[in-house]
């Protein structure tokens, strides 16, 4: 890869461990720089803290940032904060707004995730388009994410609202979704981007792990939208 290639900057979802990229990073690899951000295990942390350590990750670089399911929100207060210095954003399996009810988000915070059936779990991730090693992989991170990290993650996505920010951005934006994703369901997204105009949104036969199952497909969708993210339009 070149040097003058375009950087993307990849935010992880719930798990924040970044190692869930590792299936689409090497077909980007070929078109990008691909910077990965790992989130401390700190439960302190709000949507606010994570903005600012990716803010700092980035520096005064141009960049494309893609946020996956939970870091959706911080890719969109980036890109609001940061202007034109972010050339694009894409939502991968993601929202604006807090996908559930408040209420029944932080209900499932009394849910502890590692006693929780492997085949159900899965089934909610990956559909019927897993494989072994990805549930062995999903599970390894699951048992090892802090219950208190994961509870403030949840809670933070119980109060999240940037759908105001979202519809103030002027850079690309392209939404990615499964179409069998119920747990952040794709009507969500589809009504903000047929909202918002300018902006694109394409579905995939996956359930919420599309960048994991669909990854060389995912990967060049996000190549051929930075591609032409100097057009004028980006219609949903």
């Amino acid at each position: 890869m070149v040097n003058d290639a375009p950087e993307i900057v990849l935010l992880p979802g719930l798990d924040g461990t970044g190692d869930l990229f590792d299936r689409v990073v090497p077909h980007l690899a070929r078109d990008f720089t691909v910077t990965v951000v790992r989130y401390p295990p700190d439960p302190t942390l709000g949507y606010a803290g994570y903005v600012e350590l990716v803010r700092n990750v980035i520096g005064s670089r141009p960049v494309y940032v893609l946020g996956e399911s939970f870091s959706g929100p911080v890719a969109v207060l980036l890109a609001a904060q940061l202007g034109a210095q972010v050339q694009g954003i894409v939502l991968a399996a993601s929202f604006v707004k807090h996908p559930w009810p408040g209420w029944l988000i932080r209900r499932s915070v009394r849910v502890d995730p590692r006693t929780t059936p492997p085949n159900i779990r899965n089934a909610i991730l990956m559909g019927p388009y897993g494989d072994g090693e990805l549930r062995e992989e999903v599970e390894k991170i699951v048992q090892a994410l802090p219950r208190p990290v994961r509870n403030a993650r949840l809670r933070a996505v119980a109060e999240v609202d940037v759908e105001a920010d979202f519809m103030r951005l002027e850079c690309p934006i392209l939404a990615l979704h499964g179409r069998s994703d119920w747990l952040v369901r794709k009507s969500l997204m589809q009504k903000v981007i047929g909202e918002k105009g300018r902006a694109r949104m394409i579905v995939f036969p996956a359930a919420h792990m599309l960048l994991q199952t669909q990854a060389a497909a995912v990967a060049t969708e996000i190549i051929e939208f930075t591609k032409s993210s100097a057009e004028e339009n980006y219609e949903a």
